[in-house]
This record gives C-alpha cells, structure tokens and sequence, in this order.
C-alpha cells in the first residue's frame, strides 16, 4: 500500500485468497469492514500504522485474521525492502523483507544514521553477504542469528557495539572484519 493511501474502504480486498502479505504504511488511520475479509492467504502482515493488530482478531477489517506473523511498528517506514522504526536512541531497522542472497544496506534512514535492531536479518537462510554502509551505529543481539549461508563480512569503522548472538547459527561464516571503533561485542556473539 503507498504512502498516499490513509484509508482502506469496505470490502477493499474480500476474498483476494492469493494475497500472501501486505505492508500498510503510517498514513494509514483506517481500515473498513471486512476490508480483507475471505483473505485466506494473507499470513504476514507489516503495520507501520498507528493501527494495532493482532493475529486471529477480526478488528481492522480481518487483516491479521489468518496470519502467522504480524509486525506492529507504529510510525515505522519501509524503504524498499527494509522496515524501520523510530526509537529514544535513533532510528533501527527492524526487519529485512526480501530474501536477496547479496545485500547492500541503505546509507541512511531519513537522512539520519541508524542501528540493525534486534534479530533483523534473524534466519535469513539465502543471505550470503552483506554490505554495511558507515552509517551503522550497532548491531543489536541475534541480528544475523541463523543466516547460514553468510560467509563473510565487514564491519564499518561507524559501529561501536555488537550485540549477544548476533551472528549465532552462521555456519559458513569464514572471515568477519571488527574494527577498532568497536568496544563491546555481547556473549555468543
């Protein structure tokens, strides 16, 4: 859905039963009855809405009835592949949608610097490197958790903190470079 769209009607998208999953971005601020009623497909759902949805629930027009995964990330954005949200400390990114087995991050968020949140890249079987630009500023616990075909990468001067697990479960990781401007890394990482 594009970020022009601030309401989804009536019926909008009933019984659309190959729809398998939808982002619904922050200008969204409502969604009409039965809007993805008869959906049956629709598992994954990314809410960057001020909205709250719940799996199994018929509020919002049954978008997250039948889904297995529903992501709240209220005031969040997605760029290209990628889901952002804002925090105290700065801008994260939360989640990876793509399955892309080479990578290149965003410089930047919305001009700004951000950090890899927590399990972002989180069992991303298809990832086999990454680029990170130097605007990273962390990498938070079990962000690259489970990508067990990652083989190498490189850690921009920009990073100061790596977190507990992040790259647990890479078993073809061979080559890792951590910079000096790095000064704790979490355990198992």
């Amino acid at each position: 859905i594009p970020n022009s769209v601030t309401s989804i009607g009536e019926g909008a998208f009933w019984r659309c039963s190959s729809l398998t999953s939808i982002n619904i971005p922050n200008s969204v601020t409502s969604i009409e009855i039965n809007a993805f009623s008869g959906c049956s497909s629709l598992k994954t759902v990314i809410n960057c809405s001020n909205l709250v949805f719940e799996e199994g629930s018929t509020d919002n027009g049954y978008i997250a009835y039948y889904a297995d995964k529903v992501y709240n990330y209220p005031n969040g954005g997605i760029l290209g592949d990628f889901v952002f949200y804002p925090n105290s400390s700065g801008n994260v990114l939360v989640l990876y949608l793509g399955n892309d087995s080479n990578i290149t991050l965003p410089e930047n968020y919305k001009g700004e610097n951000y950090s890899i949140g927590n399990s972002a890249f989180y069992d991303c079987s298809s990832l086999t490197s990454i680029t990170i630009p130097n605007s990273v500023t962390s990498i938070g616990n079990s962000a690259f958790s489970g990508c067990s075909s990652l083989t190498s990468i490189n850690i921009p001067n920009s990073v100061t903190s790596i977190g507990k697990c992040a790259f647990r479960d890479c078993s073809s990781l061979t080559s890792i470079t951590i910079p000096n401007s790095v000064t704790s890394i979490g355990e198992y990482a």
